[in-house]
C-alpha cells in the first residue's frame, strides 16, 4: 500500500510537472525524463547579457556548462569514429570530428530542438549572433552531464547528434572551417592574407570581436563573433563566397 501510494504520487508529480511547467515539460520532451537539478539547467539556458547573479554576486550564465559541453560532444564524437571507421587513420579521424561538432552542424541541431526559444533573457536573441545557438546546445549537454551523469550525456548525444547526422560518407563533402579553405587557397596561390582580429567596443554587457580579411591588403571581408575564434570564422565565410570562383579554378 505504502509502495502504491508513493508511485501514484511519483506518476502525478510528472504530470504536474509537465503541465504546469514549460520549461521542465520542454526539457522533458528533448531529453526523455525529468530532470532533477532543475536549476543547472535554467543556468544553460541563461545568457550572460541576462546579468543574473547569485547571492554571493557570481555572475550565472551558460558558460561554464558549455565549456563542459563542448568537451563532452568532442569525446563523444571521438569514440563514435573509432568504433564506425576502424580502418581509418588519425588524420581523417580528427577532421571527421571536427565536422560532426563543427558549429554549423550544432547551430543547426540547436534549431531544429528549439532551445533559442527558452534562453533567458527572452528578448534580443537577434543581437547575439547565430552561433549561441550551438552555444546552448553544448551548454545544454553539460548540464545534462551535471544533472545525470554520462550515460545520459552519451543518449542524448548518440539520438540527438550522431545518429541523425553524423553520417561519414556525407560529412566527407561537407565544409567545416571556411578559415582553413581560404587560408590553404592563399598559400597554394602565394596570395597574402592577413587576419586582423579586435574586440569591439559596445554599451551593453557583451563580449564581441570583430575580424577583418586583407586579401594583399585590400580588405575583402568583415566578420562579427563572441570570440576570435567566431569572429574569424564568420569573416572567413564571407571571404569564401566572394573567392570561391577563384578557388574553384586552381
Amino acid at each position: 500500500m505504502f509502495f502504491l501510494k508513493n508511485l501514484f504520487s511519483f506518476k502525478k508529480k510528472q504530470v504536474d510537472s509537465s503541465t504546469g511547467d514549460p520549461f521542465i515539460d520542454f526539457l522533458y520532451s528533448i531529453l526523455g525524463y525529468y530532470p532533477s537539478n532543475v536549476k543547472i539547467f535554467e543556468e544553460a539556458f541563461t545568457h550572460r547579457s541576462a546579468q543574473k547573479k547569485d547571492e554571493q554576486g557570481n555572475s550565472i550564465n551558460f558558460e561554464r556548462l558549455e565549456f563542459l559541453g563542448d568537451a563532452l560532444l568532442g569525446a563523444s564524437a571521438a569514440t563514435h569514429l573509432y568504433k564506425e571507421a576502424p580502418d581509418q587513420q588519425e588524420g581523417y579521424l580528427t577532421k571527421m570530428r571536427s565536422k560532426i561538432v563543427s558549429r554549423k552542424q550544432l547551430n543547426s541541431i540547436s534549431k531544429q530542438l528549439g532551445l533559442l526559444d527558452h534562453l533567458e533573457p527572452k528578448n534580443n536573441h537577434s543581437n547575439l549572433g547565430e552561433d549561441v545557438n550551438g552555444d546552448l546546445l553544448e551548454a545544454l549537454v553539460g548540464a545534462i552531464y551535471v544533472d545525470n551523469g554520462i550515460k545520459a550525456v552519451e543518449t542524448f548525444i548518440k539520438t540527438k547528434i550522431i545518429e541523425p547526422y553524423a553520417d561519414l560518407e556525407r560529412l566527407e563533402h561537407t565544409i567545416t572551417s571556411h578559415k582553413s579553405l581560404v587560408l590553404e587557397w592563399s598559400q597554394k596561390t602565394r596570395n597574402t592574407l592577413r587576419f586582423n582580429t579586435f574586440e569591439e567596443q559596445n554599451a551593453e554587457d557583451l563580449q564581441v570581436f570583430v575580424s577583418v580579411i586583407r586579401l594583399n591588403d585590400k580588405v575583402i571581408s568583415k566578420g562579427r563573433g563572441t570570440s576570435k575564434k567566431k569572429a574569424e570564422e564568420s569573416a572567413s565565410k564571407r571571404a569564401y563566397y566572394s573567392l570561391q570562383k577563384k578557388m574553384e579554378n586552381i
